[in-house]
């Protein structure tokens, strides 16, 4: 009986090894660039290759499109401080990449796409360099290319390739101020004017998406000066004070009665859940966790139980630090009485993937298949991105410009009537198709298109059209075709008032 069950534990163990063959192979292949004479060129290859040709073929989609509205208000309008979206301010937080997207647009005459993805795309690869190059200062040429690697195929991260959002820019800003900390805290060398440098990073942080996920570095490097560096506090203090008066001087400049109700709403604190809908919510969002932050997800739990073990010990523990930033704030989210999503944790996922390349490098021999799991699902993830990048996008093109397909119908209408365009305020229009079109643009309410003395074009949803209808019968509202954009269809409305 003995016997038998020895024997069964044995096949299934030649099973278990005989699943992770290939695996291995994966392993040893990637470990041969050690052997690299210029490992930073796998890293930017890696980078550029899921680039391109997404970034060219994807047009504007989720927030890119109010993101250079913003830009356009800037450079057209003068609207530098204060956010206005066609002529509708917008002054939830603050908009650096709004403000950068406009400087470009100034030196180049006009804000477009290219505008807004070309900062953008050099953040994100700043940021996948600086990964590299913290991690080639603690660990090995293929540890530190896979913790590269790991960020760039984070489903949460890799979005971005074909998607300018802020969260790369404040992501890679606070990891910038993250390395210069660390690499002063390593040499004992926190000099004031390494102190200043993470203050105004801290700042630029701030001012692209607002203070909230500033907390990242705040509450990661606040905990280890805690536990290992209680000296560098002053400093610690110094620094997110100039940071504050930075960030709160915008907030006081730009402040207008009942603002503080849109900036609560921003924080995600004027609409609270409670009881079981807050428990379902959290479970979903650490359920995000788990799948978006792939392969990390799969390193974090041993990298946390090695960190445990030997932080009492070691004067300078970049693996206590990373997970310290990682892990601090997103705990926070865990518990946080509003709704939260995976990408709201987009700061914590650079050091998570210097938390994987740390792990690859302290596990490559002793405990080879969990690095074999983590670079399986790293390759796995990476290469979907590529058939999406250099089979599906190339070959249906069609399938990811639709909002460039309705912006070029709506510029083609105007040019046949030249003038102001018109669109309803708020949310019901999607700003991703206004991109395309070139003039000025104005969001205004129904009653102001009711108001209308002379004639105009507008983009409306069929109920406003019902709407503004029904508001001013004598209008004459001639449709001039329609789009759809977000699955939703607009018409190109012609209105023209009474005599």
């Amino acid at each position: 009986m003995g016997s038998d069950q020895a024997s069964e534990r044995s096949a299934v163990g030649r099973l278990w090894d005989i699943a992770f063959v290939p695996g291995e192979w994966m392993l040893s292949r990637f470990s041969g660039l050690d052997r690299s004479r210029w490992p930073v060129l796998w890293v930017i290859g890696l980078f550029l290759v899921q680039a391109v040709p997404a970034a060219i073929i994807r047009a504007s989609n989720l927030e890119e499109g109010r993101i250079i509205a913003i830009a356009r208000g800037a450079l057209e309008d003068g609207h530098w401080l204060t956010p206005f979206v066609y002529g509708e301010r917008f002054a939830e937080r603050p908009v650096l990449v709004s403000w950068i997207a406009a400087l470009l647009g100034e030196a180049t005459g006009s804000v477009t796409l290219w505008s807004l993805r070309i900062p953008h795309l050099c953040f994100f690869l700043a940021g996948t360099l600086l990964i590299y190059s913290l991690l080639r200062s603690a660990t090995g040429k293929s540890a530190a290319i896979f913790g590269a690697l790991c960020w760039i195929s984070m489903p949460v991260v890799a979005p971005k390739f074909i998607n300018a959002e802020p969260d790369i820019v404040l992501s890679v800003l606070l990891f910038a101020a993250f390395c210069i900390w660390w690499q002063g805290t390593r040499n004992n060398s926190t000099t004031p004017r390494r102190w200043l440098c993470i203050s105004l990073l801290i700042a630029l942080a701030g001012l692209t998406k607002g203070p909230q996920e500033v907390a990242y570095f705040t509450l990661g490097v606040g905990a280890y000066i805690l536990l290992k560096q209680r000296h560098q506090m002053p400093a610690f203090i110094a620094a997110h004070i100039g940071a504050g008066l930075v960030i709160g001087g915008w907030y006081g400049l730009v402040y207008r009665p009942g603002d503080i109700e849109t900036w609560q709403t921003h924080s995600r604190l004027a609409h609270t859940t409670a009881g079981l809908s807050t428990v379902l919510g959290h479970l979903d969002f650490v359920k995000s966790l788990a799948v978006e932050f792939l392969p990390g997800s799969i390193l974090i739990g041993p990298a946390i139980v090695i960190a445990v073990r030997k932080w009492r010990h070691s004067r300078d523990d970049l693996l206590l630090a990373a997970i310290l930033y990682s892990a601090a704030c997103t705990l926070i989210l865990l518990v946080w009485p509003g709704k939260v999503a995976a990408r709201y944790a987009m700061p914590g996922t650079m050091t998570l993937a210097v938390v994987c390349g740390l792990m690859f490098e302290h596990w490559l021999h002793s405990h080879r298949k969990v690095i074999v799991s983590a670079l399986v699902v790293t390759y796995a993830i990476f290469g979907g991105l590529l058939v999406r990048s250099w089979i599906v996008m190339p070959f249906a093109p069609q399938l990811f410009q639709e909002s460039r397909l309705a912006g070029q119908a709506i510029a083609a209408t105007l040019r046949q009537r030249p003038g102001r365009l018109y669109v309803v305020n708020g949310d019901a229009t999607n700003h991703n198709m206004l991109v395309y079109v070139k003039g000025p643009i104005s969001a205004v309410s129904l009653d102001d298109l009711a108001a209308l003395n002379t004639p105009a074009m507008a983009v409306l949803l069929p109920e406003h059209e019902q709407a503004l209808s029904r508001m001013k019968p004598a209008l004459q509202l001639i449709d001039k075709g329609d789009v759809v954009c977000g699955k939703v269809r607009y018409n190109i409305v012609e209105i023209i008032p009474p005599e």
